[in-house]
C-alpha cells in the first residue's frame, strides 16, 4: 500500500491548526449561543451538500469506460473518493453531536469542567472539517474536467476516419 505523504502532511497540519484553534478559541464559544448556532447551521448545510456530492460521484453510469478493466480501475478510484467524503461527513456529524452535548451540559453546574473540553473538541472538529472541506471544490472541478476530457477523447476517436492514427 502506497502512502500519499503530501495528503498525510496536509491532514497533520490541518489537525494541528484545528487543535490550536480549539484550545485557544474555546473562550470565544463558551456561553456564545450565536457561535454554536452558526456552527450547527453551517455543518448541517455542508452535510447535506456532501451527501448530494457523494450521490452524484457514486453514480456508476458516469464512469463507463471502453472496457471492464477500465471500469474496475475507475471503481477503485471512486471508492477511495467516497471513503474520504464519508469520513468528512462523519466529521460533520461529530461536530454537530459535540455542539449538542455542549448545549446539554451548559446548565449543569457540576460539569463546567467537562463543558470546557467538549467546547474545545467541537471547535477543533469544526475547524478540521472546515479546512478539509476547502479541498472539495478543487477535487470536484478536476473530476468534472477529467470526465469532459474523456468525452472529448471518445468523440475524437469515434470521428476518426478508419486507417488513420492521428
Amino acid at each position: 500500500m502506497d502512502i500519499d505523504w503530501p495528503r498525510v502532511l496536509g491532514f497533520s497540519i490541518a489537525a494541528a491548526l484545528s487543535c490550536a484553534a480549539g484550545w485557544y478559541g474555546q473562550p470565544f464559544v463558551h456561553g456564545n449561543a450565536e457561535a454554536s448556532r452558526i456552527i450547527v447551521n453551517v455543518f448541517s448545510i455542508m452535510a447535506g451538500v456532501l451527501i448530494t456530492i457523494m450521490t452524484l460521484l457514486g453514480e456508476p453510469g458516469l464512469y463507463r469506460g471502453r472496457s471492464w478493466r477500465a471500469d474496475a480501475v475507475r471503481r477503485s478510484n471512486v471508492y477511495r473518493r467516497l471513503v474520504r467524503q464519508k469520513l468528512l461527513f462523519i466529521l460533520y456529524l461529530i461536530t454537530l453531536a459535540l455542539v449538542f452535548v455542549s448545549m446539554l451540559l451548559k446548565n449543569v453546574e457540576s460539569s463546567l469542567w467537562l463543558l470546557r473540553y467538549v467546547e474545545m473538541a467541537y471547535l477543533s472538529f469544526a475547524c478540521l472539517a472546515f479546512i478539509l472541506s476547502l479541498t472539495l471544490p478543487g477535487r470536484l472541478m478536476s473530476l468534472q474536467l477529467a470526465r469532459f476530457d474523456e468525452m472529448v477523447e471518445a468523440r475524437r476517436k469515434s470521428n476518426r476516419p478508419a486507417g488513420k492514427d492521428s
